[in-house]
C-alpha cells in the first residue's frame, strides 16, 4: 500500500526535471577558463592584454582676432597595458576543484602538458557552485588581475581559439531560461560566425567562411556594449557535448529547463580542447555570437564636474609656443598634440 501512494503521488506530481549542472546558489562573478601549457623552456606563462578608459585632456588653438587662442577639452579614451606572467608572479593560491591546496610548483606540474585552469575573476575565492562543472582535480587559481584581461590565444604552446566563458543560465518564474546577450555587431571581433559544417557524426569541422587568427581575444578597440537578458529560445547558437558532437535543441532545453551552467565558445568555432579537459563530461557547449559577453575596459576615467562641452580658455601671444606634453602622464595615455585652427 505505502508503495503503492508513493507511486501515486509521483503520477500526480508535476514535471519537474532538475539538470545536472544547475548551479542555483552560484555567488560572486563566474571564474576564467584559461587552457595552459609549459612554453619549450617548460614554465607556464600567461600572456594577455588589459583595457583601461582614462580621461585625457587634448590641447588645441584657435586664432580669434590677432589672438592665439588655447582650448583643453577632457576625451576619455581605451588604452592597453600588456602582462606576461608566470604562475609564481601571480601571488596566488593554487587548489583543486575539490578544495585540495597545492602549492605553485605543484600546479605548474599539474598543467605544463596542457589543462584547464580556473582562475578567479575577482581575486576572491570562487563559489563552489562554479566549481561544480569540473572535475575534482581541476586545477583553481585565486589571483589578482584577470578580470579584464584578455589572454593570448594561437600559436603553440597557447590555444588555438579564444577562451570561452563560464556561464550560469537561469529560469524565471515562468520557466523560461534566460541568457545574458549582446549584439554581436558591437563585439568588434572578425571571429565570430555561426555558418558551421558537420561531418556525417554531427560534429563541427570547420565554419563557413569567417577569419580566424591568432590574437588576443577581443582583440581591436574595445566597445561598450548593451548586455540584457534573453529567453535562449529566442537566440541563435548551437550546443555540442565535450567531444565536439552537435546536441539537438529539444535536449538543451530539456537539460537547462531550470536553468544551468554552460560553455560559451569565445567565436564561432569549438573550443580548444585544452579549454574543455577539466569540464565533467554533461556540460554543454554552446557557440552562438550573442552569447559572447565582451570584456569591458577598466573605467578610470574622471568624473565630470563641469557642464556638458565646457571647455577651458587661455589667451596667449601669438609668439608663444604650445605647451608640451605632461611628463607625468603614464605612457599608455595618448596625449594629443597641438594645433593651430584659423578661423
Amino acid at each position: 500500500m505505502y508503495s503503492s501512494l508513493v507511486l501515486s503521488t509521483a503520477l500526480l506530481a508535476p514535471a519537474a526535471p532538475v539538470p545536472r549542472d544547475t548551479a542555483p546558489n552560484a555567488t560572486g562573478p563566474a571564474p576564467r577558463v584559461l587552457a595552459l601549457k609549459a612554453d619549450e623552456s617548460g614554465t607556464v606563462r600567461v600572456m594577455y592584454t588589459v583595457p583601461i578608459k582614462q580621461t585625457v585632456t587634448s590641447v588645441y588653438f584657435e586664432m580669434e582676432g590677432n589672438n592665439q587662442v588655447q582650448k583643453q577639452i577632457e576625451q576619455d579614451v581605451v588604452t592597453t597595458q600588456y602582462f606576461h606572467k608566470t604562475l609564481a608572479e601571480f601571488n596566488g593560491k593554487f587548489a583543486t576543484a575539490d578544495g585540495s591546496p597545492l602549492t605553485c610548483d605543484e600546479a605548474t606540474a599539474r598543467v605544463k602538458n596542457g589543462a584547464t585552469v580556473l582562475a578567479s575573476a575577482d581575486g576572491k575565492p570562487i563559489s563552489k557552485a562554479w566549481l561544480r562543472s569540473v572535475g575534482a582535480d581541476t586545477v583553481v587559481m585565486v589571483a589578482e588581475g584577470l578580470s579584464h584581461a584578455n589572454v593570448q590565444w594561437g600559436g603553440d604552446p597557447y590555444p588555438s581559439t579564444p577562451a570561452p566563458q563560464l556561464t550560469l543560465l537561469t529560469a524565471n518564474d515562468k520557466g523560461t531560461v534566460l541568457a545574458p546577450t549582446t549584439n554581436p555587431a558591437a563585439t568588434n571581433n572578425d571571429g565570430y560566425n555561426d555558418e558551421v559544417m558537420w561531418n556525417g557524426g554531427g560534429r563541427m569541422v570547420r565554419l563557413r567562411g569567417g577569419r580566424f587568427n591568432g590574437g588576443y581575444y577581443g582583440g581591436g578597440q574595445p566597445t561598450e556594449v548593451k548586455v540584457a537578458p534573453k529567453p535562449l529560445t529566442e537566440v541563435k547558437f548551437d550546443a555540442f557535448d565535450l567531444t565536439g558532437k552537435l546536441v539537438p535543441k529539444s535536449e538543451v532545453f530539456k537539460r537547462l529547463a531550470a536553468g544551468g551552467m554552460v560553455v560559451v565558445a569565445g567565436d564561432g568555432r569549438m573550443p580548444d580542447d585544452t579549454y574543455l579537459k577539466g569540464f565533467r563530461e554533461d556540460v554543454l557547449v554552446l557557440i552562438g555570437s550573442e552569447l559572447v559577453i565582451p570584456i569591458a575596459p577598466i573605467d578610470q576615467t574622471k568624473k565630470k564636474v563641469s557642464e556638458p562641452g565646457f571647455v577651458k580658455r587661455n589667451i596667449l601671444p601669438i609668439a608663444e609656443k604650445a605647451p608640451a606634453a605632461n611628463p607625468q602622464l603614464p605612457q599608455a595615455i595618448p596625449v594629443l598634440r597641438a594645433g593651430v585652427i584659423l578661423k
